[in-house]
């Protein structure tokens, strides 16, 4: 590939159940209400290890960390957690911020699904 920029990401992705209320919303979302939410959590860039592995990302590492924080959240009410910000968007970089506290390093995007069809993503800027 010339001249082009080569560029590898790994996913990972774990659940967790919860339920939630959005007391300023105009519609049904200011109810109780609850969804089966999938986290997913990119990494990206553009060295490999001698071992072929994307450079200070590790599967295992990623899974692990990721796995703590959704742990955390499962079968709570997540404002009793967060506050009444309870959004997939806010919940998509509080995972984000979680992530980077807990040392994963080339973080692209946290992608929080709420409903097989919809999903709300978080990136920062890269460094």
């Amino acid at each position: 590939m010339e001249g082009g920029i080569i560029m590898y990401r790994l996913r990972v992705e774990s659940h967790f159940d919860a339920s939630h209320v959005i007391p300023k919303h105009p519609g049904k979302c200011k109810n109780l209400h609850g969804h089966h939410y999938k986290i997913e959590v990119f990494v990206i860039g553009k060295k490999l290890d001698s071992n072929g592995i994307l450079e200070n990302s590790d599967f295992g590492d990623l899974k692990k960390s990721l796995r703590k924080i959704t742990e955390s959240f499962d079968h709570t009410h997540l404002n009793d957690i967060i506050g009444d910000n309870t959004t997939a968007e806010n919940i998509a970089k509080i995972i984000f911020d979680k992530l980077k506290n807990e040392g994963i390093e080339n973080l692209e995007k946290v992608r929080v699904w709420e409903s097989p069809t919809q999903y709300a993503e978080y990136q920062e800027d890269l460094k």
